[in-house]
């Protein structure tokens, strides 16, 4: 009993230290030094003093969410920042060109600011050079000065619990779109537009609609700009908590981009040679598409057998209305492992293929990587991922693939060490 009160006397002591450092606004790494100058003098051991540390910053983290630390103003309270850095070797080879070897990095640094319980506004920061569908920066020029962009920049409004609305340049396309793999989209674009975002529980179904108006460029002397709107009903169904099936039907449709030329296109569209006022190159056909998809999650599929956490199998498939041929598009992938790569000791194995021809889709919009984001390609990626510890992770990846119908191939391999804060 004697060492009960002893040990509640030194938390009471070090919660009133605490309190005071806080009233004065003092921040996370000053309580720090509180509380080792109480380990110092004999107040606490090192164990207590972890505890008790621990205790307090969750606290604070708690009521610094709700927005109820009286001594910071409401506005700081209400803004969140996070980001993180990729540090990239890579290494590519294609038909006809020299093997190329360099460095890369990518840094983002987003911001989210609350205007009210209904209301927030987002923008981020990034390294690139205006590309949508990158943000590394290559290590070159002479250590020269690289350059950072707004990633995006959008407001989100939710008037109700079942609907979201998004606008402005969206971060990202992962939120507004159910999209299993990158055949249709890389990861780094940010669209640009407004979305509205449905979605129901009902029982062990979650069912969604995604509906999107989005901007694809803009000219002071042509009424017809270029735009998409997607329209995209989907589920997901819970299997007592052990898998989850996603499925879902898109249909892609285009204004104005037959005859166009969009900016960041990788040249592997049909075009049109020049006829009249028609500019040579401007895209031969309309993209108007319909894309099924579907993803199954299993959490220990093969029980003790196996010690493999989570096992995900996906397919994505597009066809593009238009054209008679060249037209379509899939890939299958199977990823197997731990559900996300959050700590030390988590490991993922992700293998795809996929085949996607000349006319199926927009080529200004697929992975980047896979032969630099052209159509008409087909082949292999395999990625490999490993938590090296919290919020930090090292991976490989490897693309093998080819045009369709030639020879021509090209391998990229990339080491990556990402860090997320």
């Amino acid at each position: 009993m004697g060492k009960l009160n002893r040990f509640l006397s030194k938390v009471v002591l070090v919660l009133m230290f605490v309190s005071v450092s806080v009233a004065n606004l003092c921040f996370a790494g000053e309580t720090d030094i509180l509380i080792e100058k109480l380990v110092e003098k004999g107040v606490l051991t090192q164990g207590e003093a972890q505890k008790v540390l621990t205790e307090t910053k969750e606290e604070m983290r708690k009521e610094l969410a709700k927005g109820e630390i009286e001594s910071l103003p409401q506005w700081l309270q209400n803004i969140k920042l996070g980001g993180d850095f990729r540090l990239r070797h890579q290494w590519e080879r294609t038909t006809g060109a020299v093997a190329r070897c360099r460095g890369r990095i990518r840094f983002r640094l987003g911001l989210d600011a609350k205007v009210n319980n209904q209301i927030k506004v987002a923008a981020g920061l990034a390294t690139g050079s205006g590309d949508p569908r990158s943000t590394n920066q290559t290590l070159e020029r002479t250590f020269s000065g690289k350059g950072i962009n707004l990633d995006y920049a959008y407001l989100e409004y939710i008037p109700t619990l079942w609907a979201t609305v998004k606008a402005g340049k969206i971060n990202s396309i992962e939120k507004v779109i159910f999209r299993p793999s990158d055949l249709l989209w890389d990861s780094d674009i940010n669209p640009e537009g407004v979305s509205l975002l449905l979605s129901k529980k009902v029982d062990a179904f979650n069912l969604f609609m995604n509906t999107n108006w989005w901007v694809l460029s803009e000219s002071s002397s042509d009424t017809s700009d270029p735009y998409m709107y997607v329209i995209q009903p989907g589920v997901k169904y819970s299997f007592d908590e052990k898998a989850q099936l996603g499925l879902a039907l898109a249909y892609y449709g285009f204004e104005n981009v037959k005859g166009a030329l969009l900016a960041y296109a990788s040249g592997t569209n049909s075009g049109l040679t020049k006829t009249g006022d028609t500019v040579a190159g401007s895209l031969r056909y309309d993209y108007d598409s319909i894309a099924p998809s579907i993803e199954l999650g299993v959490k220990e599929p093969f029980g003790t057998t196996l010690p493999v956490p989570y096992l995900t199998v996906f397919c994505d498939y597009v066809y593009n209305v238009d054209p008679e041929e060249d037209n379509m598009g899939y890939l299958v992938g199977l990823k197997f492992g731990s559900e996300k790569i959050k700590k030390a000791k988590d490991w993922q194995v992700q293998y795809t293929y996929r085949r996607l021809e000349k006319d199926a889709w927009l080529d200004t919009f697929p992975d980047s990587d896979a032969y630099s984001g052209k159509t008409g390609v087909q082949g292999h990626e395999i990625v490999l991922s490993y938590g090296v510890g919290k919020n930090s992770s090292l991976g490989l990846d490897y693309y093998y693939m080819k045009k369709v119908g030639n020879s021509d191939k090209q391998e990229v391999f990339q080491a990556d060490w990402q860090l997320k804060f």
